[in-house]
């Protein structure tokens, strides 16, 4: 059970939304409030985006974030096993387990639509992280290709939206997101974002390319 909440932590939650090739992942980590070292980051990440230590074993990846969270020093530990539902509502109750208020845990969720069954209500130990995370220090990074595939619950849940390249319906959707005419949407480039924190205006930020 997550442990030492502290109801001082702001919610500093991230929901990164782009098409294929947009730069979703690369958004994550060019994002300078993740520091490169140090850091507790603990990722779903069954397509091994990002440099973490992968785990395809439910065993392995417990007792490594269990000795990780013990040691007392940052750590860069990863899912790449099963990408289905009810494994990722286990690695949720599994992160959530692991939360000190006294630290930020940064967890990063690649391709959300890919484990949301619908785009309502959040499944349970994910609406729990999502809810409960922030005063055990936790800051999600969620990304998802699709914005209409994906729970309501973290529309509302995170205050921070990197809204990229838009397809089809998703367009006007995050147009009424970012509060910002659907042409502007349609104008980002790949690597390029609009990055809305709630109660400011939208800023236009363009990533490095891969390597930069």
């Amino acid at each position: 059970m997550a442990i030492n909440p502290n109801t001082a932590w702001p919610n500093l939650h991230n929901l990164y939304l782009a098409a294929s090739g947009g730069g979703k992942s690369q958004a994550i980590k060019q994002n300078k409030e993740i520091p490169a070292q140090g850091a507790r980051v603990v990722a779903w990440d069954v397509d091994e985006d990002h440099n973490v230590r992968h785990f395809d074993s439910r065993p392995a990846f417990a007792r490594a974030l269990l000795s990780a969270c013990k040691s007392g020093r940052g750590f860069r530990i990863g899912w790449a096993g099963a990408g289905d539902v009810g494994t990722f509502e286990w690695f949720c109750q599994l992160v959530f387990a692991a939360l000190d208020g006294r630290v930020k845990t940064h967890v990063l969720i690649e391709e959300l639509a890919d484990v949301s069954p619908s785009a309502g209500k959040a499944t349970p130990a994910f609406g729990q992280l999502l809810r409960r995370g922030r005063k055990y220090g936790a800051v999600i990074h969620a990304a998802s290709q699709r914005g209409t595939e994906i729970s309501k619950t973290v529309y509302t849940q995170c205050s921070r939206h990197w809204v990229g390249i838009q397809e089809g319906v998703d367009v006007d959707r995050m147009a009424r997101l970012c509060a910002v005419p659907p042409d502007l949407i349609k104008g980002l480039k790949p690597l390029q974002f609009l990055y809305k924190e709630a109660g400011k205006p939208p800023v236009k930020r363009q990533l490095n390319k891969p390597g930069k």
